[in-house]
């Protein structure tokens, strides 16, 4: 293998975060909710989908970001151009069109009172017009959102003037991972829950090894490398201005069942299909404030999922997961993917359960603070970053 045991090695690297506690504050206040709302989410790119979501002219998906009361609907043109657009009729501000994906053929309605725009947000027909005082349809359009693409993943941006542009915000994280063949593979599964717990909760457990032999033991076993204490270490951690990677290899000793010696058998001459950008077995990159892109190695085959942290309320969140695989080529491959699928179902079961008591324990107050290992660097600087925007502390 080709990971460094060393103990304590990334607060050599990032020295600048320090190895001080965590406040439990963020955790648990409305004001630093309502802090993130405004100085975060309304401020910052949020992923809502991929293009394979909405392939045809037409096609719609709705977005409610329910952290900041906004509805987004984003719609694929007749054009091929991609759009979003603010959920709202320009007549009355009534919500246009009801959550999920669809297709409007050109021609979107409200239902209140029949206003109709095409699928490029142009206000086409108004019924009774010539009774309004001095209206111009081409003033009424749909609300435009900011909306921008980057290897099929799309993005929105709820300030109208964004300070940067898509690229520019994904730094290090789109050098890393441009050309990556995500559009080459399909959705297998999507899992939708909703916890008791804060948005952070979630997106912590996931940001780290620390947890896997003790939590994910029965579903995962030795998976990932370990020292001789049997404890997980990274083959690499990178920290971008806003966004993180952190990256494992496999354990070559990990032990195997009958039936994973059997799915996991050399495939004959079956091409594999890798990605080339990865680094290790596993690379989990965040991508501030609320996505994870999870790239991985099953068998022969590269593989990605994606998780999403949706806030509600100060401790209510929508976690979203989904799993892409390229199509199988053999009945083995598709068993295994199949196997992958539990798998990740059993592991995301047990990481939702903690979620939900580490809320419990939080909410009580009974500790003011949080204790990081070395292991635990990504949620450390995910922190940093998060309150440099939120500025709560600045002004205690």
């Amino acid at each position: 293998m080709k990971t460094d045991m060393r103990e304590k090695r990334w607060a050599e690297k990032y020295p600048h975060l320090g190895t001080d506690p965590l406040p439990t504050e963020p955790y648990v206040s409305e004001a630093y909710f309502a802090l993130e709302r405004e100085r975060v989410f309304r401020r910052s790119w949020l992923h809502v989908g991929r293009i394979e979501d909405i392939p045809d002219a037409g096609d719609y998906l709705v977005r409610d970001i329910s952290v900041c009361n906004v509805s987004v609907l984003v719609i694929r043109g007749s054009d091929g151009v991609v759009r979003g657009f603010h959920n709202v009729c320009s007549h009355r501000s009534n919500t246009l069109v009801a959550a999920g994906r669809g297709n409007y053929r050109r021609t979107l309605h409200c239902r209140f009172h029949n206003w109709a725009y095409s699928d490029s947000g142009e206000l086409l027909h108004v019924p009774d017009e010539e009774n309004f005082h001095g209206l111009d349809k081409r003033d009424l359009g749909l609300t435009p959102v900011e909306t921008s693409i980057w290897e099929g993943f799309i993005f929105v941006h709820l300030d109208p003037d964004p300070a940067e542009a898509l690229r520019d915000y994904l730094g290090g994280v789109a050098e890393r991972l441009d050309g990556c063949p995500f559009g080459k593979m399909k959705l297998l599964q999507a899992y939708k829950v909703e916890e008791r717990a804060n948005w952070k909760v979630g997106l912590d457990a996931q940001n780290e090894l620390y947890h896997f032999p003790m939590l994910h033991g029965r579903a995962l076993g030795n998976l990932f490398a370990m020292n001789k204490k049997r404890q997980c270490r990274y083959l690499d951690v990178a920290l971008y201005e806003r966004h993180s990677m952190w990256s494992s290899e496999y354990n070559p000793d990990r032990k195997t069942t009958p039936l994973t010696t059997k799915l996991f058998a050399f495939d004959g001459f079956v091409r594999s299909f890798e990605i080339p950008q990865m680094t290790g077995g596993t690379d989990f990159f965040t991508l501030f404030p609320n996505f994870a892109i999870l790239l991985y190695r099953l068998g022969t085959s590269a593989s990605y999922m994606t998780y999403q942290f949706w806030p509600l309320a100060v401790d209510r969140t929508v976690w979203e997961t989904r799993i892409y695989f390229r199509e199988p080529l053999t009945l083995r491959e598709r068993l295994r993917q199949e196997y992958f699928k539990c798998i990740s179902l059993d592991t995301l079961q047990e990481d939702a359960a903690v979620h939900e008591s580490v809320q419990v324990g939080l909410a009580s107050r009974a500790r003011q603070n949080i204790v990081l290992q070395d292991s635990e660097i990504p949620i450390r600087h995910f922190h940093k970053v998060l309150e440099d925007r939120v500025g709560f502390y600045r002004g205690a």
